[in-house]
């Protein structure tokens, strides 16, 4: 299983984490430009997944795939959105995603003023 790259947006959009470890092909635009795009495209996702729908009720977008890689997505009721980007069959994401919400929502408790936390953005 290859874990490309993760992606952390508070519920404004800005990305408070990001982690890159596999990235076969060097990015054509620059790091902010990326992160506006990532986030552009998950309120779109979610937003087509709405309007296409033939229930009511909110639709959550859990993923979607390409041939070389699959985009996994949780988006948390407190409004986090989380990007795991995978090889397409890598198993066990959804749990892997919940493992690190849980261990952002302890830190979070841990860190009574969050606020004043200075959380940088790293590429690695």
């Amino acid at each position: 299983m290859a874990i490309f790259n993760f992606y952390l947006f508070n519920r404004d959009g800005t990305c408070v984490l990001y982690r890159e470890w596999r990235r076969e092909k060097k990015a054509v635009m620059s790091m902010e430009q990326e992160l506006k795009l990532m986030y552009g495209m998950l309120l779109s996702l979610r937003s087509f997944a709405l309007k296409l729908s033939t229930a009511a009720g909110i639709q959550q977008v859990n993923s979607f795939e390409t041939s070389q890689y699959k985009l996994n997505y949780l988006e948390t009721p407190t409004g986090l959105k989380m990007v795991l980007n995978t090889d397409p069959n890598a198993t066990g994401i959804p749990e892997l995603m919940r493992s690190i919400y849980q261990a952002y929502v302890d830190a979070f408790k841990s860190t009574r003023h969050f606020d004043t936390l200075n959380i940088t953005l790293r590429k690695q």
